[in-house]
């Protein structure tokens, strides 16, 4: 089946039916028979009906990365609702104001995010379900599920329909809610199943399932009627114990977690022991050298991928098949498409630095209640055709591969000069005692602004910052030098483990007193 007659909750129906004792999901508690996760994500999404969910209503989920999560998000589906998926990693007034733009009806929250349901139970009438604890005030998953019967729906949603609504969390701005449809979701299948997801393919996954890059994984996999593993809590001895155990065909994982696999010692199981899989790595940049490492020492390919929520720009970079291409994140296949924009929006030659946009076959219906920014979102070319703008810099070489040189709003504008977060952070980063270096704009009134940087050193290092900031300006432009750096234990990260830059603004805008 193909789109636009097939949705992922037909495919969840035809496996039930076609291999109803294999496995569809597990955990480090559970495991789930297709018959079985057909039949209890049926259950959930008649009790939803029965109280009162209509087609195209919004269900809000603040869960964890387990089984019963995954059930709960299939019965949203199953029952014609639209999943919302909140990130946890936000603070609680954000998440409440993500819950009220998504006019969520209902919220299913997990025990271990008991604190956050608190945020947003008037926010939906106290219409809270608690997933796998009691609490009075609300209905247990037990109560909520009752009598409803477990049978097949008489109606599915059509291509067209909202799947769900992904809140970026990503390292500016505040959150937009990306709605997504199901076609969407059915052409990434389509496309990331010819690559790496054969029938009955067996899928790990590493990050929490709010994110875009789980809920793909778990697409992908449910959609060739594979099993998906959800590891919990990430460590190196974990993930390598549990690829020994389960034998996936694809690891989906952040680069940090690559750094600190490739970086540890101390594993009973080493990498090269490992069996083959395909390692997918995306969510921000995975260095070339740690791709080449990750290569070397574990068999089974390695697929980097670039993209937006939003569906455009994409490209993918097959670094098996391209080992001279490390630098880069790949290509777009055909009908999909690249292009390098300056900051008058003229198109920029091969080779030139300047906003990367694209456009895709399938992309997102719109940002849920923001107009103004889903029109932002477009760049025209000459002749007319809609483009995405991405926000990050980047250029295509000869091949059309592309490199992403930085984050738009990474690019601090000091005394009418650009200049690149990630040249810094490059300069810092070859200091032998540097372990992570995050470069940002902070104000200043006599060039605007003007950049500052925070470091994480190796464990044992003593650099003192007055010494790093000379060493490091001492080895960067006139107009590049840092104002200040500080030291930190640990940089603030979210989704997908992505530097949170903002918050680094916002805490150390005193720096800018230096300068």
């Amino acid at each position: 089946m193909s789109p636009p007659d097939a949705t992922l909750i037909s495919r969840i129906r035809v496996h039930a039916s076609e291999r109803p004792d294999q496995p569809a999901l597990a955990d480090n508690r559970e495991t789930l028979s297709w018959r079985t996760f057909d039949a209890e994500s049926n259950h959930i999404a008649h009790a939803l009906i029965r109280e009162g969910t209509e087609p195209g209503d919004r269900i809000a989920v603040i869960g964890d990365s387990s089984v019963r999560t995954a059930l709960i998000t299939i019965g949203i589906l199953k029952a014609g609702a639209t999943h919302v998926p909140v990130p946890t990693m936000l603070a609680a007034d954000a998440i409440d104001r993500i819950v009220a733009d998504s006019g969520s009806k209902i919220v299913f929250a997990s025990k271990k995010f008991e604190a956050l349901a608190r945020t947003v139970s008037d926010t939906v009438g106290g219409r809270i379900v608690s997933i796998d604890f009691d609490a009075p005030q609300w209905t247990t998953l037990h109560e909520f599920l009752d009598d409803a019967p477990t049978s097949p729906l008489r109606s599915e949603p059509a291509p067209d329909d909202e799947f769900n609504i992904i809140y970026s969390s990503g390292t500016t701005g505040t959150p937009k809610g990306i709605v997504i449809s199901h076609a969407m979701r059915a052409k990434a299948a389509l496309d990331f199943g010819a690559v790496s997801f054969p029938p009955g393919a067996r899928t790990l996954v590493t990050t929490a399932l709010y994110s875009n890059w789980t809920m793909g994984a778990l697409i992908y996999t449910l959609w060739a009627g594979g099993t998906l593993r959800f590891l919990g809590k990430f460590s190196p001895a974990a993930l390598t114990q549990t690829v020994a155990d389960f034998e996936p065909h694809n690891v989906f994982l952040v680069p940090v977690q690559i750094d600190r696999l490739l970086g540890d010692p101390t594993l009973t199981k080493p990498i090269e022991s490992l069996p083959p899989a395909m390692k997918w790595s995306a969510g921000s940049y995975l260095a070339p050298d740690a791709k080449a490492q990750l290569l070397s020492q574990w068999a089974g390919g390695l697929t980097e991928i670039y993209g937006m929520t939003e569906g455009a720009p994409f490209t993918m970079l097959r670094a098996d098949e391209f080992p001279d291409k490390l630098n880069t994140v790949g290509r777009a296949n055909p009908p999909e498409d690249v292009k390098i924009i300056d900051e008058d929006d003229q198109e920029l030659p091969v080779g030139k630095r300047g906003e990367i946009v694209g456009r895709v076959r399938s992309v997102m219906k719109s940002y849920n209640n923001n107009p103004i920014a889903t029109d932002a979102l477009i760049w025209r070319d000459s002749d007319g055709n809609d483009w995405f703008r991405s926000g990050d810099i980047g250029l295509l070489d000869t091949d059309g591969f592309l490199q992403v040189t930085d984050r738009k709003k990474d690019m601090i504008i000091s005394g009418g000069f650009n200049i690149y977060a990630s040249d810094l952070e490059l300069v810092l980063l070859s200091h032998p005692d540097v372990s992570e270096a995050a470069v940002f704009g902070v104000p200043s009134p006599k060039w605007g602004e003007t950049p500052a940087a925070a470091i994480v050193l190796n464990k044992g290092a003593t650099v003192s910052e007055s010494d790093l900031l000379h060493w490091t300006n001492e080895r960067l432009g006139k107009l590049q030098r840092l104002c200040g750096l500080v030291l930190i234990d640990e940089l603030p990260r979210g989704s997908l483990e992505k530097i949170l830059k903002r918050e680094l603004r916002d805490t150390y805008t005193h720096l800018s007193d230096r300068s």
